[in-house]
């Protein structure tokens, strides 16, 4: 199946979602050391009633409204909205051979810089590169590293894509494999994006949000797996740019937003990610505590099987105003059903801890998805929307944040080795923006800034 037919595919399994996304969505997979199965196939969206009533309000009156004293320009770069404005910063772009054009997620109206991935290097246009129809074109004298189609299609096995109807092996790797061929792109556009967007519900964390005001400390938890452990961020990999992983971003954008300081928890458990070595002061109206002991690799029943160990004694020692599950990914052969039940056992378990505290399900990123990667992962969305709505009717504030929509909108425009950190189901720095992107809408909400 050809990626452009596969996406399509997922994109309406997931308009089956209904309530309060708009879903254009994904087909993920798994880590590394945990292959996926085959992707089920789905029937099409149901059809549409006539004359359906009009809400009388909308989402975002419902779930999303929160006006904040906060300038969104006051934002750190790596948290600007892309998904918004007409400028990007950074996209990532891979070229294969020299010759080679890459859409990027807009049309490029101009370049303003082009430069490595750890940004030492600038590539001049016109020598290096060019722009052609709002594309970018590496010219066959470019200084840009071209990874070549004889190197790229030459991979271990570990990854097989189907180009054309014929399986090929392809090139992946962690720590620099990726980014080596990756460089930055900063540009301005016109045209507007149009594909999924995340809903805000910063409305319905009402507790968390009257702490900030009030300068109390609160804590928020982090539990998922490699993805939310950092992985493929430069900073968790240790090399340049050392940007971030999503969850830092976003935690570190709060303080700044209340004048806040972010006390990292250091893990103390095999396989958590780094955090950094000091704390963040943005202010000294409160301390946020950030709690993240995620670990690679591990399914939604190791999320159960571990949380005793993993996040228990956290929550008991610092409390929990907001609790992010981003586990999924590695679930390619467990039936969604499955993974939203241990979602919703693994939630259960963490309110009952901290019965005030908020939820956000992360639903999981999108694998390769013309891949032998690419596993049942797209068709759990819909149940985690489904799962927090039944939440909320309980009174536990909860929603999804739609990392597979957004990933799956992203890939109807630019390709996967784009934007990944090893080319299979890792993030690299401008897919992980991406990421606080939409956790920042679920949360915050870039409208509700001054």
């Amino acid at each position: 199946m050809k990626k452009s037919v596969r996406i399509l595919t997922i994109l309406t399994v997931l308009a089956l979602a209904a309530g309060a996304f708009s879903c254009t969505s994904a087909l993920p997979g798994t880590d590394v050391n945990d292959p996926a199965g085959a992707t089920k196939e789905t029937s099409g969206p149901a059809e549409a009633t006539e004359e359906a009533p009009e809400p009388s309000e909308t989402p975002k009156d419902t779930f999303g409204y929160r006006p904040l004293d906060f300038k969104a320009e006051n934002l750190s770069w790596e948290i600007q909205n892309v998904f918004a404005g007409d400028y990007v910063k950074n996209e990532t772009v891979m070229f294969i051979d020299k010759g080679d054009t890459k859409a990027l997620m807009y049309k490029i109206d101009k370049v303003i810089s082009v430069t490595s991935y750890n940004g030492r290097k600038k590539y001049e246009e016109g020598r290096d590169y060019e722009v052609v129809d709002g594309k970018l074109r590496v010219t066959e004298n470019s200084k840009i590293p071209c990874i070549t189609s004889k190197r790229y299609y030459s991979g271990d096995g570990t990854l097989v894509v189907d180009v054309d109807g014929e399986k090929k092996p392809v090139y992946w790797g962690e720590g620099t494999a990726m980014t080596n061929y990756q460089v930055n792109v900063e540009y301005t556009h016109s045209d507007a994006w149009n594909g999924y967007k995340q809903q805000c519900f910063a409305g319905i964390y009402d507790k968390l949000y009257k702490k900030f005001e009030n300068g109390e400390d609160v804590t928020i938890v982090f539990y998922g797996d490699s993805c939310t452990y950092g992985a493929a961020s430069s900073f968790a990999y240790n090399y340049s740019p050392y940007q971030y992983s999503y969850a830092l971003l976003v935690t570190n954008a709060l303080a700044d937003i209340f004048g806040y300081t972010v006390h990292y928890e250091k893990p103390k458990l095999a396989g958590t990610g780094p955090v950094p070595k000091k704390d963040y002061v943005a202010g000294d109206r409160g301390t946020i505590t950030y709690v993240n002991n995620s670990v690679g690799g591990w399914t939604t029943a190791d999320g159960v099987s571990n949380f005793d160990k993993y996040v228990k004694p956290y929550i008991e020692k610092y409390g929990c105003d907001l609790f992010v599950v981003d586990l999924g990914g590695n679930d390619g052969n467990i039936p969604p059903e499955k993974t939203a039940a241990n979602d919703k056992a693994i939630i259960d378990r963490a309110i009952a801890l901290a019965p005030d505290s908020g939820v956000i399900i992360m639903s999981t990123l999108l694998n390769r998805p013309d891949s032998n990667w690419a596993g049942n992962d797209a068709h759990q969305e819909p149940l985690l929307v489904e799962l927090s709505g039944k939440l909320r009717d309980e009174g536990i504030p909860c929603a999804v944040c739609g990392i597979t929509s957004m990933t799956a909108s992203v890939l109807e425009r630019i390709k996967f080795e784009d934007f990944s950190g090893n080319n299979i189901n890792h993030p690299n720095d401008f897919w992980a923006r991406l990421y606080a992107n939409t956790l920042f809408e679920t949360l915050v909400g870039y409208g509700n800034l001054s």
